[in-house]
């Protein structure tokens, strides 16, 4: 049994019916700030009735409020959730929730309206009928956990009635504690502390036995012996419970030396990152090893604070085999493009705003062939790729695209007075394949395959070469056909809601800058100062840096053209080192024209219409 969807209308920042798809095992939502990914793990809280959560009061801030002074609050909030995969013994235990199909769901409902205690109508029930009989019983086989992002680890693990630790001790001796009342005895381990009280209390030369006499004393002076109490100085009430209570969690600083006892330090001198993992051990100790629930979910907020990237890795890992061995629900939110990198793209689930409306796309939903998804979880687990946090992305072949993509956006950009100033500015990414790995990626925005399946709402731009043969020098009015593999997805690609691809009308993108304007002078004269060599080449070059080029024929532009991207891909120079010195250029103020199709995937990706511009 595991949770499959979670719907939300009117609650917090989802206005419309809102709906996510969860998995059996690891799920993790990823997505920009204000997306709604707090609020999916309140509602599942609030639902489940999570100890610290589900008996709280709701708020006037729970019910959806708009910032357009024309729309009211919303008059209710509806959450729901649906449970599969029942097994026979949860399909009889959850009968009062199921529906025909042996299905279970459990929805709340609150209506806007607080009674004069100032509290809100809650509506709760699970199956499809309102009316029936709600067994309250139901909640004591459900298992759910929570760890808020900016977790006091410390605190929740010192002593105490709320301290994790004592949780954990007392349902591991749940069962014999119940058989030892029965028969009225005492837990060894009680035996033990009432033994060690005695010893404390006999020992009459001990400094704990004279502090008490002190404090007797002083009682008697002070009170009278009819006012006065008496006291007694003790390790710990002779009750499990109590014991528990009482004890603390000791770390030591390397675990290869833990069998000297010396070595073993107070939480109060850890760091927040190990606590914060300490903590969570405990947790997951209680979730997997001391109930016999039918039902155990675990919600951790940003479990990357305060941890450096390779123990975000190993956490998430172990969450991930833990979730698949211990038959627990974990569902995790992160901003962290670690985390998201680290774990299968079949657990991840993209959460974004788009025209301000929250979206969830699990990327397993998105028709990625096995070849592809395998593709892409290399990828992301190799460039730790902001890809799934952006507001726009544009997907690149190389290095030269990445690295000088930005400038010039800026360039196009500075036209443009509803968009963005940059790509930063509108939380687009720049992606740098390293190929022509299109169809890998562009089936997480657009449906390639038409078998129905999701897509990311986020807008994404392709840039791709035309690549014809080599040694060819296409004109504007005489492009050449290219072979790029790419382009037998122009068509569907464009067809879509999110996706476009945008290829070069000529050649590549070195050549198609150098055919625009006078781009073959900037370039030619980025090329002269940084050739290695004082030699025949560099003169050549300083020839093409002191022509004018703006107005030369497209036969003079084509030849220079294949001249100048010669030069590039020279071992003296490089693609990479090129467009970096260029780069550089063109933030120090020098002036270069965009090539059409690099503008219009900018746009794009920014948000704009560049059929318009």
């Amino acid at each position: 049994m595991y949770l499959r969807e979670l719907q939300i209308e009117g609650y917090k920042g989802f206005r419309e019916p809102f709906s996510v798809s969860l998995q059996k095992g690891l799920n993790v939502i990823v997505g920009e700030n204000a997306s709604g990914k707090t609020a999916i793990v309140d509602a599942i809280r609030l639902l489940l009735r999570e100890d610290e959560f589900g008996h709280a009061p709701v708020n006037e801030s729970d019910f959806h409020r708009p910032f357009d002074p024309t729309l009211k609050s919303a008059e209710t909030f509806r959450l729901r959730v649906g449970f599969i995969d029942l097994s026979e013994d949860e399909h009889v235990a959850f009968l009062p929730w199921s529906d025909v199909n042996g299905d279970a769901s459990l929805t709340l409902l609150v209506d806007n309206k607080q009674n004069h205690r100032g509290n809100y109508k809650r509506t709760l029930w699970g199956g499809v009928s309102q009316a029936s009989m709600f067994e309250w019983e139901l909640f004591d086989s459900i298992n759910c956990v929570y760890l808020p992002p900016l977790r006091d680890a410390e605190a929740r693990l010192s002593e105490g009635r709320s301290s994790r630790l004592a949780r954990l001790l007392k349902n591991l001796q749940r069962q014999k504690i119940q058989e030892a009342k029965k028969k009225g005895e005492l837990l060894p381990i009680e035996k033990t502390v009432r033994d060690f009280n005695k010893n404390l209390s006999d020992d009459k030369d001990g400094v704990i036995a004279k502090a008490n006499e002190l404090i007797r004393a002083r009682l008697r002076e002070s009170f009278g012996p009819v006012f006065g109490q008496d006291t007694q100085i003790q390790f710990s009430e002779v009750n499990f419970n109590r014991i528990a209570e009482s004890l603390r969690l000791m770390f030591f600083p390397n675990i290869k030396d833990r069998a000297s006892s010396e070595e073993f330090r107070t939480l109060m001198e850890n760091s927040l990152g190990y606590n914060n993992l300490l903590y969570l051990a405990t947790v997951l100790a209680e979730l997997t090893e001391t109930r016999e629930d039918y039902f155990s979910v675990l919600l951790i907020e940003e479990p990357e604070a305060h941890l450096h990237p390779q123990l975000q890795i190993r956490l998430l890992k172990y969450l991930e085999s833990t979730a698949r061995d211990k038959n627990v629900q974990v569902i995790v939110t992160t901003h962290s493009p670690v985390l998201a990198s680290s774990v299968s793209l079949e657990t991840v689930i993209q959460l974004c705003v788009t025209d301000k409306k929250p979206q969830a796309v699990a990327l397993r939903s998105c028709g990625l062939s096995k070849p592809s998804s395998a593709f892409l979880n290399r990828w992301l687990d190799t460039t730790k790729s902001t890809l799934l946090f952006a507001k726009g992305i544009i997907l690149v072949e190389g290095i030269a695209e990445a690295m000088l993509l930005p400038e010039l956006a800026k360039i196009v950009l500075h036209e443009y007075d509803k968009l963005p100033d940059t790509l930063e500015d509108g939380g687009v990414s720049v992606i740098n394949m390293n190929g022509i790995y299109f169809k890998h990626f562009m089936q997480l925005f657009a449906d390639l395959d038409e078998n129905g399946s999701e897509s990311i709402p986020v807008r994404c731009a392709g840039i791709t070469d035309n690549d014809p043969p080599t040694s060819s020098k296409p004109i504007p009015s005489n492009p050449i056909p290219g072979t790029n593999p790419a382009l037998k997805l122009l068509k569907i690609v464009n067809a879509s809601n999110w996706a476009r691809l945008y290829p070069s009308p000529l050649k590549t993108f070195e050549y198609d800058l150098a055919f625009c304007g006078n781009n073959i002078q900037i370039m030619a004269t980025v090329l002269a100062e940084n050739w290695p060599t004082d030699g025949l080449v560099r003169s050549e070059i300083q020839k093409l840096a002191k022509k004018e080029w703006g107005s030369e024929s497209e036969d003079n532009k084509s030849e220079t053209a294949s001249e100048i991207l010669s030069h590039i891909e020279d071992k003296s120079m490089g693609k990479g080192l090129f467009s970096q010195l260029l780069a550089d250029h063109i933030k120090s103020g020098t002036s270069i024209v965009v090539p059409g199709y690099i503008c219009k995937a900018i746009i794009w990706a920014c948000g704009g219409n560049p059929d318009e511009s």
